[in-house]
């Protein structure tokens, strides 16, 4: 096979020099007209070299062929090779194809197995967790509803307390503090967190004199709202009241300056505010400067306290007092003279304002009005609330003091009363102390 090849390659290279070399040999000539042997000679030798030359071209091309067959038999040695080696890969890589497709099967399934094992066990977990969700919802549900109940309970509680107040309030008007505070009682059960029931509460027990109550009920309603000026002016009135009671010293010094504190800091939250019997807590400021020995600062408190309530007597009473221990005794006259027109004026308007008879009582004693103020007095004695002594205490120390005022042949008759006012407070002291012996 090789052999054939190698010899078509040479016929084919011969055969195209030869073609060459007829092409050229039969290319027409034109006659020559004489013979001549020189040239022909030169022609023949020209012809030699030509054929010699075609020689080398053909041997050349000989060589090529032999060069190109040695490059195609070691093609198609490679080819052979190659393809036996492919033939080889594919039968191996078909055996090694068949087991791999079976491990890949066997993995396939085992995938498959684990992907549905997970597939339900995710399933059971959502079915798990979502029974879980629906059960807390349930829950949550009943919750909101137990909480809405309890809310619309508590708003009906609320508006229930609500309608105490003004019922408290009458009955405190009335001077009927015992039923005042029953009513707030009622209230704070139904509404604990009542900062109005809380506030008033706690006023009720000042004016009957229970200050730990009170301070207790106008404490808390602070830690509800800590900046309620009628809480904090009245806790302040409170502390000056139990500041009083104690002996001369620097705890006593230490509660009156806390007393003074909290009533600062409620006028300075609403300097015009009065207290629930319509009187400004500047005056309860200028009380307690008063204690103090500071005329002059507790003036100026008065002063504020009857712009506030011009047409109050409380301040004008307390100032003509001041006026009396700075030996001003005209000023102190001409403001008695107005207390008295003043507090008749309040008590035109409402006959159970025992605040008013007591200033109506000290106005005419300056004045010397014994009979008048005697009929105040009694009057006082009939509509002041029972079991209480802190009116009649607050108008024996203001007599005591004008007393002092007065010139010592212008207070006799101030003794009397005074002396009146002791017997009611010791007998309103025995009655409360008989009434606890009974009740226990």
């Amino acid at each position: 096979m090789k052999r054939l090849l190698v010899c078509l390659i040479l016929i084919l290279l011969l055969g195209q020099t030869l073609f060459v070399a007829s092409a050229q040999d039969v290319t027409p000539t034109p006659p020559l007209p004489t013979p001549d042997v020189e040239r022909i000679a030169t022609e023949i030798a020209n012809t030699a070299d030509e054929i010699a030359a075609m020689e080398g071209r053909a041997h050349d091309s000989f060589d090529r062929a032999g060069n190109f067959l040695g490059i195609f038999e070691a093609i198609g040695l490679i080819v052979s090779v190659v393809s036996g080696f492919i033939t080889v890969l594919a039968i191996v890589g078909g055996l090694v194809g068949f087991r791999g497709l079976a491990s890949a099967r066997e993995e396939l399934e085992a995938t498959r197995a684990k992907v549905q094992e997970d597939l339900e066990a995710a399933q059971a977990q959502f079915r798990t967790q979502m029974d879980e969700q629906l059960r807390n919802l349930d829950t949550l549900r009943h919750e909101l509803q137990q909480q809405a109940a309890d809310q619309r309970e508590r708003v009906a509680k609320a508006n229930l307390a609500l309608s105490y107040l003004p019922v408290g309030e009458r009955l405190y008007k009335s001077q009927d503090r015992e039923g005042a505070v029953k009513t707030y009682l009622r209230a704070l059960d139904l509404d604990p967190d009542n900062l109005i029931t809380r506030y008033r509460l706690g006023y009720v027990y000042t004016q009957m004199g229970r200050l730990d109550e009170a301070q207790e009920h106008l404490t808390y309603a602070l830690t509800l709202r800590d900046d309620f000026a009628p809480a904090l002016a009245a806790l302040g009135y409170v502390t000056r009241r139990k500041a009083e009671k104690m002996s001369q010293g620097l705890d006593r010094d230490k509660m009156l300056n806390e007393a003074e504190r909290l009533i600062l800091a409620g006028l300075s939250i609403s300097p015009n505010l009065v207290d629930d019997d319509g009187e400004s807590w500047w005056g309860s400021l200028a009380g307690l400067y008063r204690r103090r020995g500071q005329i002059d600062a507790a003036i100026d408190a008065y002063d504020r306290a009857a712009k506030v309530t011009p047409k109050s007597s409380y301040a004008f009473s307390n100032l003509a007092l001041l006026f009396g221990q700075k030996q001003d005794r005209q000023r102190m006259l001409r403001s008695y003279q107005r207390v008295e027109q003043l507090a008749w004026g309040e008590i035109q308007k409402d006959a159970d304002n025992y605040w008013a008879y007591a200033d109506l009582v000290t106005s005419r004693l300056a004045l010397g009005k014994v009979k008048e103020a005697d009929e105040a007095v009694v009057e006082m004695f009939s509509i002041a609330p029972k079991g209480s002594t802190h009116e009649f205490e607050s108008l024996r120390d203001t007599l005591k003091n004008l007393s002092n005022a007065l010139p010592a042949n212008q207070n006799a008759h101030i003794a009397e009363f005074i002396q009146r006012l002791e017997t009611k407070i010791a007998d309103i002291k025995q009655g409360l102390v008989q009434r606890d012996a009974t009740s226990n």
